[in-house]
């Protein structure tokens, strides 16, 4: 993956986020913008995330490489909640805000955004590909409904809705983690896919990226970022510059490298989930702050990807 060669894809994906944006202000869907979004989001992670899921997972058995790149986005994650409340408690912040600012600094977007921009990347590595699913499956599946929803009850509403095991009910029986658990079992099975299967969920995961990003375009919404600076530059520095930068130091002082290993970096290089902020809203932690987190961090998405290029071609070899 050299830095050239990376230009027509960052192009691309910023060229479909502005179409997104142009028809949202036009108001050439005939609905409102947000509407829209949410319908283009429901087709991904509903119907195309799954198939691409199943499609990286069923096409090449998982090797020891593939496992050995959840431990640097992982120790990341768990540095970044640490720095993270440190931080925004010497600041003086309230409780709201400091468990805002942990969750959605640490826990990355690696389903929606993270696998198909691995797939945009690295067209050619399926190993690339099955990292980034596993990566999103234990960092962002299962750590963010555990840990997340923890640390957003202990920092938010002193008095818990206790609706948190239906939510990951929910979670567990949504398509896009059923295709995990389906395609990972199948994998360690050994259990091989007909052709004609793997053409369909090619073609049908294929369109994930081009979906992803018009809607994104379609909620860009720069009004959320108003009366937030502090808080929100401090969780950007987390997110953008901190993550990969602690993926990168674990990677090294482990001595990996290769395809899934530029992968783990990729992962804890992508802004906000956005799953994290409905958790941070649904628990009474700062709605505002989360908003604002992850429209910045989206809209900064494609200039760090840029910036941190030279170092996944570095670790991809």
């Amino acid at each position: 993956m050299s830095v050239a060669a990376l230009i027509p894809t960052l192009l691309g994906l910023l060229a479909l986020v502005c179409v997104g944006a142009l028809i949202g202000r036009t108001g050439r869907l005939g609905v409102a913008s947000d509407r829209a979004a949410v319908a283009l989001t429901a087709l991904v992670v509903d119907v195309t995330l799954p198939a691409l899921t199943l499609d990286v997972l069923l096409r090449r058995r998982l090797t020891a490489e593939v496992a050995w790149a959840l431990a640097p986005s992982t120790a990341s994650l768990f540095a970044c909640l640490g720095v993270g409340y440190a931080l925004s408690t010497l600041a003086g912040w309230t409780r709201p805000v400091r468990g805002t600012v942990m969750i959605c600094a640490a826990f990355c977007n690696t389903g929606f955004l993270g696998v198909p921009i691995t797939r945009a990347l690295f067209p050619d590595r399926t190993d690339a590909a099955q990292a980034a699913v596993l990566i999103d499956t234990v960092d962002t599946t299962a750590l963010l409904w555990t840990v997340g929803v923890a640390i957003a009850q202990a920092f938010g509403d002193p008095h818990p809705t206790q609706a948190t095991p239906r939510h990951v009910r929910a979670v567990l029986l949504r398509p896009a983690t059923l295709s995990v658990l389906v395609g990972l079992g199948l994998n360690l099975l050994g259990v091989p896919a007909p052709a004609a299967l793997l053409s369909l969920l090619q073609w049908v995961g294929a369109s994930t990226s081009v979906l992803v990003f018009l809607a994104l375009g379609l909620r860009l919404d720069v009004t959320v970022l108003r009366g937030q600076r502090a808080p929100l530059l401090l969780a950007l520095a987390i997110k953008l510059v901190l993550s990969p930068a602690l993926a990168l130091l674990v990677a090294r002082a482990l001595s990996l490298h290769g395809p899934p290993i530029a992968v783990s970096v990729l992962q804890s290089s992508m802004p906000a989930a956005v799953i994290a902020a409905a958790i941070a809203t649904h628990e009474r932690c700062d709605d505002r702050l989360a908003a604002a987190i992850v429209v910045s961090s989206l809209a900064l998405t494609l200039p760090a990807l840029w910036l941190w290029s030279p170092v996944l071609r570095a670790l991809a070899g």
